[in-house]
């Protein structure tokens, strides 16, 4: 339930500046057919061969095939062959579930150009229709609607033309335009290709690319748990507003896409051979569309950890998330008001409460032996509005919840806390979270 405040709309930004191109048009002639999936050869190289001088059937073949099997193929596609895929149709490759990461960022920051373009034409029109005399009830909406996908792409135009050079390189891993408002997207900070530790992070309440901003600062706080990590802002599903968080709606819908990521990334890292922690982090409603999907079938989860949770349907249990013996986390901080809120009038369980039976960890503040303090919690948000109000959030450096996530999603052991006193108001934080 993260506030709109803070993530920075940019300029927009010149398509120079980036060294983009439009994303061109078909340029195959006339459509050829799909070939059946018994026809489709079992290696990369045998398909390059296949269709040869075809890229825009080779895409739709692609696009047709499951997630397994498309990685099958990725490992030893031609890297020319690749290439041609990506300036033929870099909407889809952007999103291919299977295709490897690291080409489907570049497929993603190739396309941010045109779908500026579009959205900046669409926001014209849409004002134009406003104006008009015979201006429906719903204009308003749709120029509000416009103009957000606009500030989002200018969000994400910003991200990638101004990437800090202290931390680890960001990746567009998707681009859904298909959307109104603002596109879905999920954007790693770190290698999702070759990291053995990996975790997708789910956020609640009114977040969407406006947010990315902020919410990378905490992601990139997760992923400096270890340099060979790599953490994942998972804006990937619509999430709801205030009212809305009381159905489960939102969520049924996003646990399907977020379900379909996590099937991506299992099946890219069984073809290259990748051994990996996979952890899923949902803060707020984000636990209620995260434990839907683990529900809903086995997506290979090492760890999933839940932070101020909006509630998890009454009818999911613990041993129904196709999780790991104790490896199912959940914390909510004292001063979160709203957690508890979002639980009693949804009807949702608490699935940090001793009943529920995860393994539960202190966001209330406390010493290490070392002698280092970690921060309480004293909000609700995983990230505030810039790095300063950052501080006593979920995600925020130097919290107790940010020492305990770091420890989990790196498979370290951590002494569980559930009850810890919080540190009085005038505490001094003496150091960041520990690795």
């Amino acid at each position: 339930m993260h506030a709109f405040g803070g993530a920075a709309t940019a300029l927009a930004v010149g398509v120079a500046a980036l060294g983009m191109l439009p994303e061109p048009g078909a340029a195959d002639g006339a459509p050829s057919p799909i070939v059946t999936m018994e026809e489709v050869p079992s290696n990369g190289a045998d398909f390059a061969v296949q269709f040869g001088g075809r890229v825009s059937a080779a895409v739709e073949t692609l696009a047709s095939l499951p997630a397994a099997q498309v990685a099958a193929l990725w490992v030893d596609l031609p890297r020319p062959f690749v290439g041609e895929l990506i300036e033929e149709r870099p909407d889809v490759i952007g999103n291919l579930e299977g295709a490897s990461y690291t080409d489907r960022d570049r497929a993603n920051i190739r396309r941010l150009a045109t779908v500026q373009r579009d959205a900046v034409a669409t926001e014209q029109l849409a004002l134009s229709q406003l104006r008009s005399p015979s201006a429906l009830d719903s204009s308003a909406l749709t120029v509000a609607e416009a103009t957000a996908r606009v500030e989002a792409i200018d969000v994400l135009l910003g991200l990638f033309r101004n990437a800090p050079s202290n931390d680890a390189r960001r990746y567009l891993l998707s681009l859904d335009s298909s959307v109104d408002g603002p596109p879905l997207a999920a954007i790693s900070v770190g290698d999702l290709d070759s990291a053995p530790y990996a975790t997708y992070f789910v956020p609640g309440m009114n977040s969407s690319v406006l947010q990315a901003e902020d919410y990378l600062r905490g992601v990139t706080r997760i992923q400096q748990a270890s340099a060979a990590s790599a953490a994942v802002l998972w804006l990937g599903y619509e999430s709801p507003g205030p009212v809305e968080t009381v159905s489960t709606a939102r969520a049924e819908a996003g646990a399907v896409l977020l379900g379909a990521a996590l099937d991506g990334y299992n099946a890219y890292r069984d073809a290259v051979g990748l051994r990996s922690e996979l952890t899923v982090l949902a803060h707020s409603y984000g636990s209620t569309t995260a434990a839907i999907t683990l529900a809903g079938g086995d997506h290979a989860v090492s760890s999933f950890v839940m932070i101020g949770s909006a509630g998890v349907p009454s009818h999911i249990r613990l041993e129904d998330l196709n999780v790991p013996a104790g490896r199912v986390y959940a914390s909510e901080a004292t001063a979160d008001g709203l957690a508890a809120k979002g639980q009693f009038w949804s009807g949702r369980a608490n699935p940090a409460s001793a009943e529920w039976g995860a393994q539960l960890f202190s966001s209330n503040g406390t010493t290490l032996a070392d002698g280092t303090i970690l921060s309480a919690v004293r909000a609700h948000d995983a990230v505030g509005a810039d790095d300063a109000a950052d501080h006593e959030k979920y995600l925020g450096d130097g919290t107790q919840s940010l020492y305990g996530i770091r420890r989990i999603v790196t498979g370290q052991p951590y002494d569980i806390a559930p009850v810890a006193p919080a540190p009085s108001t005038d505490s001094t934080i003496l150091a960041t979270a520990a690795k």
